[in-house]
């Protein structure tokens, strides 16, 4: 505020001059000379810097034309030039502050917490105060306001054992919270964090624009010079000089970088750097995980069936006994399926964990086994009889769990994962992007092609590890694709730094923070549609700055050549021109 109120009162100091300069009250130069010396002083003083450090700047080719129009005794010109620069440098300032505070603005609205708070102790949260940590909802239930994170425009209803994030707003209920990150270390602090970052780098646009900024400066001096040594006209000489403008180039960039990344924060996606949005914006192809990524890393039984006449429900609650203290997801699955039904897991006398294959129990003096197709053959039990059952569930796309005896097969439940929600909308807007899509997964082949299908990707493949999923992305970068990869942060850490950009699912994972290039903070896969399209629009932004800049700069250096441009015509246009292409950055912060 302060270096604002100084630009200020010498744009007032300018102006008081000018008038009594043109009324006549005065010596016809002594007023203008003084306040163009004057008022003009921040810009000698960077005209001044830039020689000495052999840097070329618009404050320099500027100065130049002050200086010339006084050397030819054209001083109200010289005010008048030194006027508008003024008021230009005045109003970029106030956008690209007002740029700059709407992005590290979020940074208010993390509350500030005791000294002494610690991981594990509990905050009791009262109605319409911002939640102060990341941690788990212990009692109450209340609807929490998640936009300045997630960019969730509704409410979210939070009960026992769901999770809160730190800078999220609680609106009508009590909660009482156990902390399981404070500060710098929640998920908002560590937004915060990235936005500070993003803010002291300059991506490769950015520098691109610099470098153009200064070039443009020589157009001009190099105009002013072919138009001196023509038409040796000084009024023409001081126009060309005057017209040409970098600044909407050299400002509206790095403010269109920062309304891009801000915008995207809004939405719940953050990225880390201007760089990973021209790469955003370049993309041909998006590879996609299956599993916490396309699916919501939770199955569901489709169907339990018998082989050998045992009742379903027995079958049911046989599995229910073996997998009641195990974590796997398909065990969960086929919990929640016996609890359906009401059936309760029975006691065991004996209990054995197969890692990779399953499990084995006895009950009443009888062994049981529950696992994969591989279990049964390695223990020579012939599952011939469940032969179609398992090749219809291959072709179906879905997961299977065997259970039997060490003498035959008694049955099995066939198991599919959630999908997200809005997986398909996600895919179709990728699409939308001209984009080819690829699902890449761990699973079997034959499950990942049905998962393709009905999403409508453009490839599935199956039967990979983590270092295969690495070397596939290396190979499309080597044929030249610009690549994204999406995956949940942690057995993708790999592939999501090997891609141009890597995008991590996921509101808890340390490691999505560290390994990815972005990260959805909502778990939306609609969100990377979103941001490609604010990266699209980014560019676009930038582009029409370059260009247009370009345009006026050499349709003004003609004019000036031509006789047809004043200098103080051409201060206006300079002033217009370069306020339109800032102002054309600044409207990427308003959300379409």
């Amino acid at each position: 505020m302060k270096n604002h109120l100084s630009d200020l009162i010498r744009i007032a100091g300018a102006a008081v001059a000018l008038t009594l300069s043109l009324l006549g009250i005065l010596p016809y130069m002594i007023i203008p000379v003084a306040a163009t010396l004057i008022c003009g002083y921040p810009m000698f003083k960077e005209a001044f810097d830039a020689i000495r450090e052999r840097h070329m700047t618009m404050e320099l080719s500027m100065s130049i034309a002050v200086l010339a129009a006084l050397a030819a005794e054209q001083y109200t010109t010289g005010l008048v030039i030194t006027l508008f620069v003024l008021v230009a440098e005045l109003l970029e300032h106030l956008i690209v502050d007002r740029g700059r505070d709407a992005l590290t603005g979020l940074a208010a609205l993390l509350p500030q917490t005791a000294k002494d708070l610690q991981p594990g102790d509990t905050v009791v949260v009262r109605p319409g105060a911002h939640i102060p940590v990341d941690g788990i909802v212990l009692k109450g239930n209340s609807f929490v306001n998640q936009a300045a994170i997630t960019g969730e425009s509704l409410p979210v209803e939070k009960g026992p054992n769901s999770e809160v994030l730190a800078g999220t707003i609680n609106q009508d209920g009590v909660l009482e919270v156990i902390a399981t990150s404070i500060g710098k270390d929640t998920i908002f602090g560590r937004i915060i964090g990235v936005m500070e970052s993003v803010q002291s780098s300059q991506s490769p646009i950015e520098k691109t624009a610099d470098k153009l900024a200064a070039r443009l400066v020589y157009f001009a001096l190099g105009g002013a010079l072919i138009t001196w040594l023509v038409t040796h006209n000084m009024n023409a000489t001081i126009s060309a000089l005057v017209v040409a403008g970098a600044c909407g180039v050299a400002a509206g960039t790095p403010l269109a970088i920062l309304a891009g990344i801000g915008r995207a924060a809004r939405e719940g996606v953050v990225i880390k750097g201007g760089v990973y949005l021209e790469q955003l914006a370049k993309a041909d192809t998006v590879l996609l995980d299956k599993t916490g990524t396309l699916t919501l890393n939770k199955a569901i039984v489709t169907d339990v069936s018998s082989f050998n006449g045992i009742d379903s429900r027995r079958l049911l609650q046989l599995l229910s006994t073996g997998e009641q203290h195990s974590d796997h997801p398909l065990a969960g699955a086929i919990m929640e399926a016996a609890k359906n039904e009401d059936i309760q897991p029975g006691a065991y006398d004996n209990y054995n964990y197969l890692p990779g294959k399953g499990l084995q129990f006895s009950q009443e003096n009888e062994y049981y086994l529950i696992g994969n197709t591989g279990l049964f053959e390695e223990k020579k039990i012939d599952v011939g009889i469940a032969a179609p059952w398992l090749e219809s569930a291959r072709e179906q796309g879905e997961s299977t769990v065997l259970i039997g005896t060490h003498e035959h097969i008694l049955g099995g439940v066939r198991l599919v994962d959630l999908m997200r929600p809005e997986a398909r909308e996600a895919i179709s807007d990728l699409h939308d992007h001209h984009l080819k899509i690829i699902l890449l997964s761990g699973d079997h082949t034959a499950s990942v092609s049905v998962t393709g299908r009905k999403l409508r990707v453009d490839e599935a493949v199956g039967n990979l590890l983590p270092t295969d999923k690495l070397a596939y992305i290396q190979q499309l970068k080597a044929a030249g694709k610009k690549v994204i990869m999406v995956g949940d942060g942690i057995n993708d850490a790999p592939a999501l730094m090997e891609a141009h950009v890597g995008i991590a699912m996921g509101t808890a994972s340390n490691i999505a923070f560290e390994s990815a290039d972005m990260v959805l903070t909502n778990n939306d896969l609609r969100k990377v549609g979103v941001a490609i399209g604010i990266a699209k629009q980014c560019m676009n932004v930038i582009q029409f700055n370059f260009w247009g800049t370009i345009i006026v700069d050499a349709v003004g250096i003609v004019l000036a050549f031509m006789g047809y441009l004043s200098p103080m015509a051409a201060a206006m246009i300079h002033v217009i021109s370069e306020l339109i292409f800032i102002l054309n950055s600044a409207r990427l912060f308003r959300k379409r």
